[in-house]
């Protein structure tokens, strides 16, 4: 029996699920400094992989690129003819994940702010899966759009949906405006309607909402 300990929960699991290959560790590495801790976890991409993988996912829109570490982990499991456009308002992050994921062609990066870019997606739904990662406040609005142009029986997840544990705090956070953690409680409510998803929140550090669409 395996006498090795862990400081935390979290620790073991990436321990055991979080191996990462060549290509996300060298996209890790150019995160590291000033975008320490916003990127998903390497145990949060494989489950990422895993969702894909198992509901059969082959086209992808992800709001919020960052330096393209999810991309190119979602990337990995989709099957050769799969395909990723990912959505960065940030010009020097869309830069950078151009770089980091110019190997694989299936990512295509679309720089500009999502409200903006979203609609000239339209034309490639409809979509298997909608990954969200982008500014709170608007995640209703990303969510809006989800509905409209994700198949039915795909897969709609917004990661961060603890909002830093404001979502269940009887006094909220002073890191955490109200007006984000009222977004953040109305997207967690409405894929929590059975009626219209098959959801569960995943505790991750941050939260994970995933939601599998039946209309």
């Amino acid at each position: 029996m395996s006498s090795e300990t862990f400081n935390s929960r979290e620790e073991y699991i990436r321990a055991l699920f979080g191996h990462e290959n060549a290509a996300q560790k060298s996209v890790r590495e150019s995160l590291s400094g000033a975008h320490d801790g916003i990127s998903i976890h390497a145990e949060e991409a494989r489950m990422l992989q895993f969702l894909i993988r198992l509901a059969g996912v082959k086209k992808i829109v992800e709001i919020g690129t960052l330096g393209g570490y999810s991309a190119l982990s979602m990337a990995a499991a989709l099957p050769a003819d799969g395909r990723i456009w990912t959505l960065e308002k940030d010009a020097a992050r869309a830069k950078l994940a151009k770089e980091n994921t110019q190997a694989d062609t299936r990512i295509t990066i679309v720089e500009g702010d999502a409200l903006q870019t979203l609609p000239a997606l339209a034309k490639e739904a409809p979509f298997d899966m909608a990954f969200i990662d982008a500014d709170k406040l608007n995640y209703a609005q990303y969510l809006d759009w989800a509905e409209q142009h994700v198949r039915k029986g795909g897969l709609i997840i917004g990661d961060n949906t603890f909002l830093f544990d404001a979502v269940w705090m009887q006094e909220r956070p002073p890191r955490v405006r109200d007006t984000a953690l009222q977004a953040m409680r109305d997207f967690n409510k409405r894929l929590s309607n059975p009626e219209k998803y098959l959801g569960i929140m995943l505790p991750t550090a941050e939260g994970m909402t995933v939601a599998l669409k039946l209309f």
